[in-house]
């Protein structure tokens, strides 16, 4: 049986990376301050595989082709994208997959009424490479990227991501060996090519934290009406949280913090779950 030994949420705001000139001495220190706390409990709890659960900004996944869900079973994935490698300032690195749990997982889906769409050739975007570049830097730690369409509607239910995460975490205490951690990479709000872009709902982000801070985990995953994600803007990877949130239940976090930057189009949110 595997232990699942830390829950991780992150921003993956390219501006962190390929700007950070542009930040305030105040908030580059809190960005940096902060990632700096999720990587030190990331390298105490020490894991084999780190699950990252994020959305593909158009990358691999266009109107051609929009999987619910994807997961990489290739035995290494490649990033930044290329078209991102001129300012994202993340060199290119080839992380290596843990396929046992990867194509576990694929298999598991079939068997338990996830129609997990899978890649053997997924490229990782910013929304892998600027948390890793900043959780571990030297590429090292091997990865299963699980892709949640937030991007492209029509999406997928909270409810139904809420689930997707109690599955993930009951496949891996259940069916898998040593120690797992989860990333959660994403923000709550942001209208990325939309109408609101540049501009940070502040007040609409704290009313999710607050019920992350609290380990209301059917809560969150109740109010992300439809509605609710049409107010949060094109982002809408309050599903990807609903995901991890799955898989920590109603742990609360024993680390948060959120941070907006200047001209940002997303707010950045930050936790740590220590699930001993």
């Amino acid at each position: 049986m595997a232990e699942i030994v830390l829950g991780l949420a992150a921003p993956h705001n390219p501006n962190i990376t390929s700007r950070p000139e542009t930040m305030t001495d105040d908030v580059k220190h809190q960005v940096f301050t902060a990632f700096n706390r999720l990587q030190k409990a990331l390298s105490q709890a020490s894991p084999d595989t780190l699950v990252v659960l994020t959305s593909d900004h158009l990358t691999n996944f266009f109107y051609h082709n929009v999987p619910m869900f994807c997961i990489a079973v290739s035995d290494t994935c490649v990033g930044p994208a290329p078209k991102e490698i001129p300012e994202l300032r993340i060199p290119r690195s080839t992380v290596k997959v843990n396929t046992s749990i990867a194509k576990g997982l694929l298999h598991y889906g079939i068997e338990h009424e996830i129609d997990f769409s899978f890649s053997e050739e997924m490229i990782l975007d910013h929304a892998y490479m600027v948390p890793l570049s900043l959780l571990t830097p030297h590429m090292d730690l091997p990865i299963v990227p699980v892709h949640i369409n937030t991007y492209c509607p029509p999406r997928p239910t909270a409810r139904r991501c809420y689930k997707l995460g109690q599955q993930l975490g009951n496949f891996i205490r259940d069916q898998q060996k040593g120690k797992v951690a989860v990333l959660a990479s994403g923000s709550f709000s942001g209208d990325i090519g939309g109408p609101k872009m540049g501009s940070v709902d502040v007040p609409f982000d704290m009313q999710f934290l607050d019920l992350v801070k609290e380990g209301k985990a059917e809560e969150m995953v109740r109010r992300t009406t439809p509605e609710v994600l049409e107010q949060a803007g094109v982002a809408n990877e309050l599903l990807i949280y609903a995901a991890l949130l799955g898989v920590v239940g109603t742990l609360k976090p024993s680390f948060t913090d959120y941070i907006c930057g200047e001209r940002w189009s997303t707010a950045a949110t930050l936790a740590v779950w220590n699930p001993k």
